[in-house]
C-alpha cells in the first residue's frame, strides 16, 4: 500500500474516531452536569477531569492502533504499534492517578511537576518509536507527514 493510500485511510479513520471521541465525551460532560445540578459535585468532578480525556484520548489511541496494524504484517512492526499503544495507554493511567491524587489532596499538587515532565517523555519517545517505524517500514505515515497531509501539504 502507497504512502498516499495509507494516509487517505488514517485520515478516514482519524475522522471517525473523532466523531465519536466527541459524542461521547458529549455524554460525560452531560452527565457531569446532570451530577453537578443534582448536589453531587464530587462525583461531577470526578467525571469531568478524571474520565472525560482518558476516555476521549483511549479512542483515539485504539483507532490510531486498529489503522496501523492493518498496514505492515511484519513481526517488528506491529511489535512496535503496540509499543507506542501501550505508551499512550500508560500515560493516561498516569494522568488519572495524578489527577486523583491532586483532586483529593492538595498537598499532592507538586505531582503536576512530575505529570509536566511525564507528558515530555513521552513525547520524546514516542518520535523514537514513530522513527523506529518508518526504518522497519518506508510507508509508514509519521506523526509529522499526517499533521502536515491533514493540513494539505501532503508530499
Amino acid at each position: 500500500m502507497k504512502l498516499n493510500e495509507r494516509f487517505n485511510h488514517m485520515y478516514a479513520s482519524g475522522k471517525r474516531s473523532t466523531r465519536l471521541a466527541i459524542q461521547v465525551g458529549l455524554l460525560i460532560v452531560f452527565s457531569g452536569a446532570l451530577f453537578y445540578w443534582g448536589g453531587h459535585q464530587q462525583l461531577a468532578e470526578i467525571t469531568w477531569f478524571i474520565v472525560l480525556f482518558p476516555i476521549t484520548a483511549c479512542i483515539k489511541i485504539a483507532f490510531r492502533t486498529n489503522v496501523l496494524l492493518t498496514f505492515n504484517e511484519s513481526v517488528r512492526y506491529r511489535r512496535l504499534v503496540w509499543y507506542e499503544c501501550a505508551l499512550g495507554l500508560g500515560m493516561i493511567g498516569t494522568f488519572v492517578l495524578l489527577s486523583t491524587m491532586i483532586l483529593y489532596r492538595e498537598e499532592y499538587s507538586s505531582g503536576l511537576l512530575l505529570a509536566c515532565s511525564l507528558v515530555l517523555f513521552v513525547i520524546v519517545a514516542s518520535e523514537s518509536l514513530d522513527r523506529k517505524l518508518k526504518q522497519v517500514d518506508a510507508c509508514h505515515v509519521t506523526h509529522r507527514l499526517y499533521s502536515r497531509g491533514k493540513a494539505g501539504q501532503i508530499d
